[in-house]
């Protein structure tokens, strides 16, 4: 097992989205990043009308998408050197799947009626939430303590938080739910998935930026633990 010392970050939003653009180009997290792209294509290819069969494939590729974030957090609030399959096995032995989902979901929830509230609102829970997906899972927190954590930790940099969670998480999903309700999948055909593709890589630039932030505000980095064999 190697480690690899890493100089401090610079606590800005273009420097911390391109330095986790610039990783997630690098393996392991480029396996990952491939992995999610392929999950956004293989839901992308479902068809429009729905059945049981469909449905339990869309559940299934959305939860193996989860656990990508999840292991693709972990990885970069290391300086661990492994494998990618080695941190989707930690990601699966981790046990915070729920913790991510339920953190997740108020964290929308409170964003999103801070922006139908008052869009500025909107954007300054995003500063105070921006890390609380990142400290459920770094820190095995269900959403109470999560959001403490993250309003804690990003005292002091909020705007960088706020910016870098508003342009990976909120306009990527607002530009989907615009082009899902304008019918775009429909006019631009390959180019609305090629968009789609976009808007998941730069989701999960933001994931890099974010748990690479929420280490270096004092966050909790992820433990040091005996590494497992790959799968070769």
């Amino acid at each position: 097992m190697e480690e690899q010392r890493q100089p401090p970050l610079q606590m800005r939003p273009g420097s911390l989205m391109a330095t986790g653009l610039r990783d997630l180009l690098k393996p392991p997290l480029a396996v990952l990043l491939l992995l999610d792209l392929l999950i956004f294509g293989a839901l992308s290819s479902m068809p429009d009308e729905v059945d049981d069969a469909s449905l339990f494939g869309v559940l299934v590729l959305t939860v193996v998408s989860a656990f990508v974030q999840i292991a693709l957090t972990l990885a970069a609030s290391s300086q661990e050197q492994r494998t990618a399959d080695e941190w989707v096995k930690l990601a699966f032995r981790r046990g915070v799947f729920w913790r991510l989902i339920l953190t997740s979901l108020v964290t929308f929830v409170a964003i999103l009626l801070g922006l139908l509230a008052l869009i500025v609102g909107g954007l300054v829970l995003g500063g105070m939430l921006g890390l609380s997906q990142t400290a459920a899972i770094q820190e095995r927190a269900w959403p109470g303590p999560a959001l403490r954590s993250s309003v804690s930790l990003s005292r002091g940099h909020r705007m960088t938080i706020g910016a870098i969670f508003a342009l990976t998480f909120i306009v990527p999903n607002a530009l989907v739910q615009t082009g899902t309700e304008l019918q775009w999948d429909r006019e631009l055909g390959l180019g609305w998935d090629a968009l789609g593709a976009v808007g998941t890589v730069v989701t999960l630039v933001g994931v890099v930026a974010l748990a690479r932030a929420y280490v270096s505000l004092g966050g909790k980095p992820t433990e040091t633990v005996p590494a497992t064999r790959s799968l070769g």
